[in-house]
């Protein structure tokens, strides 16, 4: 884990309220791994006081830098989305674990939802490497069809890929998860998935049902982001025990069969 100060090298907005932002970072570029995060300072101020996480979209080592999707959703996103080339900002990282990837071998699913797709499109790239003859079959869902930011980019890293919207303006009308039984009857080796949290728990149920195991990017607010406050606990089971687990530093990656759904579900989360 590095933490440093950083240029901004791009911004770019890529759709209605979502920017892509690349930063000059060979450190954090070459240590990262797919499903990991970074956790940015937006100023230099003490307002706002706490970071903003991110999960890295994409690196170039050849440049030494990585990309994170972000959506403007407070004031923090709100500077980050008016800033500048060359801006400096402190950013730690990478964080969290990462996928476990599957043999070089085989089918995976990757179920996006929303900007959830951005740790699934260095996921997908990563299981496309030279030598792998793993097949990726790309799902990614959103409310409409400004929502779908960076499709061009996860459609370029899988073999084959379906988009769908809640409003039916792009692809088909539905949810992701309408698609993923027709995914699971052909047969697959893995699922991935990354969004809301209502989306991760019908993943992991259809999953479940089809006996085929599933990994989730949890998303979680955080504070420190290195696993001392405990702000971003989640509530896991195994072995019949319950349990709270740190997204920040047990997760954000997660096996979909530990982590309690239906204590989520009825927002059982401290704080």
């Amino acid at each position: 884990m590095y933490d440093q100060t950083t240029q901004l090298i791009r911004r770019e907005q890529v759709a209605p309220g979502y920017h892509l932002l690349e930063f000059d970072c060979p450190q954090i570029a070459a240590a990262a791994q797919p499903g990991q995060f970074v956790h940015i300072r937006v100023t230099g101020e003490w307002d706002p006081l706490l970071r903003r996480p991110f999960s890295v979209m994409r690196i170039n080592e050849l440049r030494g830098s990585f990309q994170v999707l972000m959506r403007t959703v407070g004031r923090g996103t709100q500077m980050l989305a008016e800033a500048r080339s060359g801006d400096e900002f402190d950013i730690m990282g990478p964080l969290g674990n990462g996928f476990a990837l599957p043999g070089p071998e085989g089918e995976v699913v990757l179920v996006a939802g929303g900007i959830g797709v951005a740790p699934l499109i260095f996921l997908a790239t990563a299981l496309r490497e030279p030598g792998s003859y793993r097949y990726v079959r790309g799902l990614f869902g959103a409310r409409s069809a400004d929502d779908l930011c960076c499709w061009l980019e996860f459609s370029g890293v899988c073999d084959e890929f379906n988009a769908i919207t809640e409003d039916g303006n792009a692809g088909e009308q539905g949810l992701v998860t309408d698609l993923l039984p027709a995914q699971l009857e052909r047969g697959v080796g893995c699922v991935y998935a990354c969004g809301p949290a209502l989306m991760l728990a019908e993943v992991t149920k259809q999953c479940q049902g089809a006996e085929i195991p599933c990994y989730v990017s949890m998303e979680q607010r955080m504070g420190c982001g290195v696993g001392a406050c405990l702000g971003c606990v989640i509530p896991t089971r195994a072995s019949g025990m319950q349990r709270y687990q740190r997204v920040c530093k047990d997760g954000p990656i997660f096996d979909a069969e530990v982590v309690d759904w239906e204590a989520i579900r009825y927002g059982c989360i401290p704080g």
